[in-house]
């Protein structure tokens, strides 16, 4: 079967919120926490309803992400920024210097558009501030006597040398050197630091290189198994989930894979199924209690986040929901290869029509996504029950 859609993920999307268009002006830079020490973030839900893309964290995994606090929540509650339904959801933080970084690299387009949003917003900021100054000048207006004049003159120049004499003696006591903006110099206090001689530090010929491959005498040398990686396009080993730990080959040998298979599904064996109290499907946002048509139905949990949903609402058949709470079932988000346990190349990735564990296509010794049913060795050496139904392709609500 191939790779599902991300719509049967349970991260809150443009489709569960009942919107079809994000406008630019909703998506909200904020500062947590709300003081000198604090930082600017955006939501991840907002992002990715705004550029469009459902599968955001699959699609940007290095991004640096958090989850909000309940006291964050219900600083955001009180900005407008989030309803009380989602108050009650796991809402994902992003450092927004990443999130302009990735909409100019990327969405050129959506980058503009927030531009301009953010420069209406700073006019009409700028305007409501020289409106209430404004009214304060009414308000304190005072009257400055023509016989004090002379002396608030002496007083301005008094207090002009002091700066003036306090950064000059910065400048030669406690600066390193300081760039002169009339002449253009770097001026560096005299005698405090060792001048070394011209011939010592003329700049080379080739300095850097200016097109790939060209000589430079400034470089970097790597080790064999640091080339392993590089360059992408002939990398012979994935990226570690760890940096602390070597990577797996994805090419590794096919009998060990059979064995780590095989060891898996033994694992698996005794498996309970995980338990979140007061949980909600991230499609319908229902609980337990009623799913979309109504009917009480247990919710599903992802082994490795907080991810939950209906069965009904991710288009699972009972033998499924029955066959995945026998191991650690990952949703579309959290899915990784059982083979080589990386969640990389989501585009190569596709599932058992079974059980839903995860496999990439050239893992398993194949050149593309198959376009029927398939199922994988460890269901194919112990078969189920089979069951009804055809093969969850990528634009299928299976995630």
């Amino acid at each position: 079967m191939g790779s599902g859609d991300s719509s049967r993920s349970c991260e809150t999307s443009s489709q569960d919120l009942g919107y079809s268009y994000f406008p630019a002006e909703n998506l909200i830079e904020y500062k947590w926490p709300p003081d000198e020490t604090g930082e600017y973030y955006m939501l991840q839900e907002q992002v990715s309803e705004y550029l469009g893309v459902t599968s955001f964290k699959r699609k940007y995994p290095d991004l640096e992400r958090r989850d909000l606090s309940h006291k964050e929540k219900l600083y955001l509650r009180e900005l407008n920024v989030i309803t009380e339904t989602q108050c009650t959801l796991g809402l994902t933080a992003l450092r927004s210097d990443e999130v302009i970084d990735l909409m100019i690299k990327e969405y050129p387009a959506k980058h503009a558009e927030y531009s301009v949003i953010l420069q209406e917003k700073e006019r009409q900021r700028i305007t409501d501030h020289y409106k209430e100054y404004s009214q304060m000048q009414q308000q304190n207006t005072q009257k400055v006597e023509a016989s004090k004049v002379p002396e608030y003159i002496k007083k301005a120049a008094k207090k002009a040398a002091e700066f003036n004499s306090n950064l000059n003696r910065e400048r030669m006591e406690e600066r390193r050197a300081y760039f002169d903006l009339q002449t253009h110099i770097i001026q560096v206090p005299q005698g405090k630091y060792k001048i070394l001689p011209t011939e010592r530090t003329k700049v080379s010929p080739y300095p850097v290189a200016l097109i790939p491959g060209q000589f430079q005498e400034y470089y970097k040398r790597y080790s064999p198994d640091e080339l392993r990686y590089l360059p992408l396009n002939t990398a012979l080993y994935e990226p570690p989930l760890d940096p602390e730990l070597p990577a797996l080959d994805s090419d590794g040998d096919s009998d060990d894979a059979e064995e780590g298979r095989g060891d898996e599904k033994r694992k698996t064996k005794g498996n309970s199924p995980k338990v979140i109290p007061n949980a909600i499907c991230g499609i319908c946002l229902k609980g337990k209690e009623s799913n979309k048509k109504g009917k009480a139905e247990a919710l599903i949990h992802c082994s490795q986040c907080d991810n939950s949903g209906h069965p009904s609402c991710l288009d699972m058949t009972p033998e499924l929901v029955a066959m995945i709470k026998t191991y650690p079932w990952q949703c579309m988000e959290c899915k990784t290869c059982i083979i080589c346990g990386q969640p990389h190349h989501e585009e190569e990735m596709m599932f058992c029509d079974v059980c839903d564990r995860g496999y990439h296509t050239f893992c398993v010794g194949l050149d593309a996504i198959p376009s029927g049913r398939w199922i994988c060795d460890c269901c194919q050496k112990d078969p189920p029950v089979p069951r009804r139904g055809g093969r969850r392709g990528k634009n299928s609500k299976e995630g």
